[in-house]
């Protein structure tokens, strides 16, 4: 009866948040966009689980274990579903490229940066795992997301050439990290980690990429004679259902796979135009959720040394944002002027920030493990209230003077 019971709970708060909650505001508040973002619900998980009423508890969680992974995928699979090729060869070379040369700059500065500080901060531990969490600090810092831009929307100049730049450069970033997330998923594969270590790494990593292209193609005959929306949302929580359990089952990252089989299927399909909407009617129903068990799931710590680690999180995000984006520019011969300046409107990550946290925290049930997600989870929130401001900074001002 508990199961059930927090099963409906789930349910009402999802429905009433996607119609109340997820509203845009006219001003740039961080209080306003805190909500809009669903940072709230995480509490709210919190409050559900060991630290409130208990209702989300250790036991009702395995149960509901499944629903997780589902909702994992999903996020993964709308993630991947935008990367359509004749959408992104509309974008300038010199976007993509620029995108690459900025998450490639963030996730070595971090990466290298917590490779000197985890082993001063928790020496005890072993240097193979704490190299690991130093590249995937790297990796979480290099996301981005174009919901804080989509908020503000009505503020900002809509053909503005920083705007036009930060929309796809916020929605593209987050691809090179979840691609790297797979490469430290193959290579320190739990429950193996130093035992023969490139060997399964390889194996891993291609079976993470093969399986989902072939389910992609196998989707698309299934859907190539059906176009009801009913049957293609069927089918469409169906394969992204099988892709996250199988995913789960290998002890894979459910979030790749499914980005992957997302990428797929959209480069095969015609029925982008149909398929589009199901995925916008359902993604914040299944976002409330996916927050919620988020919020559930967090064994909450924190200690001098976490406070410093997310410290130097949000300082090492905003130096990666800002500091090469000068040189960039001028290397890759932009038309425009890329100041530093503008790397302010890269704070918020978002959903696709929190899907690469669950992801960690289901995959390596370790002690050390609850360290980063505490970190990674603050630090994230920091972002989403200092997006606003650094969006009011950059975009807003750069565009408004050309």
């Amino acid at each position: 009866m508990k199961i059930l019971f927090a099963f409906g709970v789930l349910i009402l708060v999802s429905f009433l948040g996607a119609r109340f909650l997820f509203r845009k505001r006219a001003s740039f508040s961080p209080i306003s966009y805190f909500f809009f973002s669903g940072m709230i619900y995480i509490f709210f998980g919190l409050f559900l689980g060991r630290f409130g009423v208990k209702v989300l508890t250790g036991d009702v969680l395995k149960n509901l274990d499944p629903l997780v992974h589902l909702c994992l995928g999903w996020v993964g699979f709308i993630f991947g579903f935008q990367f359509e090729y004749k959408y992104i060869r509309r974008f300038p070379q010199k976007y993509v490229g620029l995108s690459f040369l900025q998450s490639l700059f963030i996730i070595v500065l971090v990466s290298v940066s917590f490779c000197i500080l985890l082993p001063l901060l928790y020496a005890e531990q072993d240097y193979f795992m704490l190299y690991g969490m130093a590249i995937a600090m790297g990796l979480l810092l290099s996301l981005s997301s174009p919901s804080l831009i989509n908020f503000f929307s009505r503020r900002l100049p809509s053909g503005g050439n920083y705007c036009y730049l930060a929309r796809f450069l916020s929605g593209v970033n987050g691809f090179w990290g979840v691609l790297g997330m797979s490469l430290i998923i193959s290579f320190w594969h739990y429950p193996f980690f130093s035992t023969g270590i490139t060997t399964r790494g390889l194996i891993f990593l291609v079976v993470s990429v093969l399986f989902p292209v072939f389910l992609g193609y196998l989707f698309h005959f299934l859907t190539m004679g059906r176009s009801e929306s009913g049957d293609l949302l069927v089918f469409l929580l169906g394969m992204v259902f099988f892709a996250a359990g199988a995913a789960t089952y290998f002890h894979l990252s459910s979030l790749f796979v499914c980005m992957i089989l997302g990428v797929t299927y959209s480069n095969l399909t015609s029925l982008q135009g149909k398929i589009y909407p199901l995925l916008i009617s359902t993604e914040k129903p299944f976002y409330i959720v996916f927050l919620i068990f988020i919020g559930a799931m967090w064994e909450f710590t924190f200690d001098l040394k976490i406070g410093l680690i997310v410290f130097i999180l949000v300082g090492l995000r905003i130096a990666g944002f800002l500091l090469p984006l000068r040189f960039f520019g001028r290397l890759l011969k932009f038309p425009f002027p890329v100041p530093a300046r503008f790397g302010l409107c890269f704070f918020s990550s978002g959903g696709i920030a929190l899907a690469f946290i669950v992801s960690f925290k289901l995959l390596y049930p370790l002690e050390m493990t609850n360290v980063f997600v505490s970190a990674a989870i603050l630090a994230t929130i920091a972002g989403e209230f200092l997006g606003p401001w650094g969006l009011k900074k950059s975009i807003l001002i750069l565009d408004e003077k050309r």
